[in-house]
């Protein structure tokens, strides 16, 4: 399996659907009232060591967010930062 830094544009829709999985209604609510940053922060605290999938997608977390994509064999390595303002613009795009 490939094991690639996440450049922030490559599949992003993939690493969103992925994400998701992770994240529930509470963490939707918390990232439309926090900056980008806090929200990364606090889905560090709540979900480090955590994992969620679904077949298509996995992810792992722990210091950082593991991305993995069984259908194309590569594994995505993001930061929690990352991660937070991914879910954090797709969260305000759907508000609108």
């Amino acid at each position: 399996m490939e094991n690639v830094k996440w450049d922030g544009k490559t599949d992003s829709d993939i690493i969103l659907e992925a994400l998701l999985l992770l994240i529930d209604e509470e963490d939707e609510e918390k990232g439309l009232t926090t900056s980008y940053g806090d929200f990364g922060k606090y889905l560090q605290k709540l979900y480090k060591a955590a994992g969620a999938g679904n077949g298509k997608y996995s992810v792992r977390t722990n210091k950082k967010v593991l991305v993995i994509v069984n259908k194309k064999q590569v594994q995505y390595e993001l930061t929690w930062n990352k991660a937070a303002k991914l879910i954090h613009e797709y969260l305000h795009r759907k508000e609108k």
